[in-house]
């Protein structure tokens, strides 16, 4: 009987621990995704901010075989740049402050995902084109905003991917799901890009000959 007792005992003592242990590793990954979206709300600022610096008016015009060509490139950047502005002032913060309002919650923080996804890839377009015909000191900055944002992007990536098999797991759902085309017709969501290290952008280097 007193055997009995004491392997209940360390049976409880064991689940405990585990029940803690689980706790405790919930609140690390709640405390990281605050900490992410904190950083990302910073990094948007910073990068509302250095758009605003562009002088895309200023950037020289395109060159083929010897005479300027169009200036599309101009307007097209023009444009991106109001895009991005509009998104990174209002649309993006919002979203974090409801992602942080919901302490994790999946719907808000994918929101941001998406969005920030898509920020990204206007972005990505804009600084081809600001390294292509604007000024080192304008490319520069935009380079390192976009590396950061793509490595934010890949952080809630992680988190929002943890806390789908999370859920799988506790509804005995498989998380590797072959099918995923919607049964009933519905419109699918837009593109939303799968992180890598490869997405990173590194800027080019030219040889002395250039």
């Amino acid at each position: 009987m007193k055997i009995l007792k004491i392997a209940l005992l360390v049976c409880s003592l064991g689940l405990s621990g585990m029940a803690q242990s689980k706790n405790q590793a919930g609140a690390a990954v709640r405390t990281d995704l605050t900490s992410t979206l904190l950083e990302l709300d910073r990094i948007a600022a910073a990068t509302n901010s250095d758009i605003g610096h562009l002088q895309i008016e200023k950037w020289k015009g395109g060159w083929k075989t010897g005479f300027t060509t169009s200036t599309s490139h101009r307007t097209q950047a023009g444009q991106s740049a109001q895009s991005l502005t509009r998104n990174l002032k209002t649309a993006l913060p919002d979203l974090i402050r409801a992602a942080l309002n919901s302490r994790g919650g999946m719907y808000t923080t994918f929101k941001v995902y998406e969005d920030v996804n898509l920020v990204c890839q206007t972005l990505d377009s804009l600084v081809s084109t600001a390294e292509e015909y604007g000024r080192k000191e304008e490319y520069a900055p935009l380079a390192g905003d976009y590396n950061n944002l793509v490595r934010l992007r890949r952080s809630l990536s992680a988190y929002i991917e943890q806390k789908a098999a999370a859920a799988d797991a506790r509804i005995g759902t498989p998380s590797d799901v072959s099918d995923t085309s919607p049964a009933d017709g519905a419109s699918l969501p837009r593109k939303i890009t799968v992180d890598s290290v490869a997405s990173t952008r590194k800027r080019r280097t030219h040889s002395s000959n250039d």
